[in-house]
């Protein structure tokens, strides 16, 4: 087959407009994430490298191959080099604070008991979604002793923590960390207590974007989820809906400033926030 649609022309054009309402059927579920922009990239690139002699079953194919490529060297080598790296720098009798639930962070801290090395963890959550209590969940049946606080509490244990170890959702171009709403805080209190904050990362998550707050940027969550308590109808602002001067507004990240994080682990290397320019370049 000469991959000639008569409908659609060259393989190529072809791909791209049957990917297309895909993308934005995406789009339109929730903001895109700096992960996902980077993969659609990555995917129209390859589109773009597509030989237009080849069949609609054979691109198809490539293009699949391409995709699991993607996943197997970006996400799950890239993690598997990340997790090395990281559980190098556990010692015995480490206090090692995480915040809510990352797969990275838990892959890194369950290898390390795989590595019968002994250390607590101090898992911080904050609502409305509490993640972090799977995390507590996952890593006390692993047999790691595990300690389990609200945010609020962060400056009192802190001053036990020897390492913060944090996921990022993006590496901006200008060193600034895109995580989890409430990631800065602690990166904040961590700095003051002079604790060494570690920063896990993929490549395929740095971003050409450059971000200094949270409001140029970011994604609203579902303002009800923040009224979740024992009994929802008894929280302040149940009513906020019908108040003209009360909006609520949850936001899903925080930018973290690169002088509170100590280094960023990469499957790459481990440098500091701001070399993300020469890995984008």
């Amino acid at each position: 087959s000469s991959g000639i649609n008569a409908e659609y022309g060259e393989i190529r054009s072809h791909l791209n407009i049957a990917l297309k309402p895909c993308f934005s059927y995406l789009a339109q579920c929730r903001m895109m994430s700096v992960s996902m922009e980077n993969f659609i990239k990555h995917i129209k690139l390859q589109i773009t490298k597509t030989s237009p002699d080849l069949s609609d079953n054979e691109a198809k194919e490539e293009l699949l191959f391409e995709c699991e490529n993607f996943f197997k060297e970006n996400i799950y080598l890239a993690g598997k080099s990340i997790s090395e790296k990281a559980v190098a720098r556990i010692v015995n009798g480490d206090m090692i604070l995480i915040y809510k639930k990352s797969q990275l962070i838990l892959h890194i801290l369950l290898e390390a008991k795989r590595q019968r090395k002994q250390f607590k963890v101090m898992v911080v959550d904050s609502r409305p979604d509490l993640t972090g209590v799977a995390s507590c969940e996952r890593l006390t049946a692993a047999g790691i002793p595990c300690s389990y606080v609200y945010i609020n509490s962060c400056t009192y244990i802190m001053k036990k923590v020897t390492k913060v170890l944090l996921a990022s959702d993006a590496l901006l171009a200008n060193g600034y960390v895109l995580g989890p709403v409430g990631t800065a805080m602690i990166g904040l209190i961590a700095s003051n207590y002079n604790t060494p904050v570690i920063v896990c990362c993929e490549t395929y998550k740095f971003s050409e974007r450059v971000q200094t707050d949270s409001i140029l940027y970011n994604e609203l969550a579902d303002p009800d989820s923040m009224l979740k308590t024992l009994n929802a109808d008894d929280s302040l602002v149940a009513g906020w809906r019908e108040s003209p001067n009360t909006r609520l507004v949850n936001l899903v990240y925080d930018t973290t400033p690169p002088a509170l994080v100590s280094i960023v682990i990469t499957e790459i290397a481990e440098l500091p926030c701001t070399s993300a320019p020469v890995v984008l370049r």
